[in-house]
């Protein structure tokens, strides 16, 4: 069996970013809702609090657009069984 490595190609990645971000701009509409806007900063606080190195430390003060184009991941489904129950830190 051979593993097939795929060549990176940046226009290619990049065309691949601009769809995810319109898919994005499509799915969660400016401004944000007060309630989408909290959750996608509760979330960001615990993935920074987890050593999440993607979280820019200025996050809480991102614009709604910057939200939604850097950190709306973080609403995916498959985030959810870490981050959509309250998080509790015990000492």
């Amino acid at each position: 069996m051979t593993l097939q490595v795929k060549e990176f190609n940046p226009i290619e990645a990049k065309k691949e970013r601009e769809l995810e971000l319109k898919k994005r701009r499509q799915q969660y509409p400016l401004p944000l809702s007060v309630e989408t806007r909290e959750e996608i900063l509760r979330r960001c606080e615990i993935l920074k609090y987890m050593g999440d190195s993607a979280i820019s430390s200025d996050y809480s003060d991102s614009t709604d657009q910057e939200l939604v184009d850097k950190y709306s991941s973080v609403l995916d489904k498959e985030h959810d069984d870490l981050l959509a129950k309250p998080f509790h830190i015990t000492l």
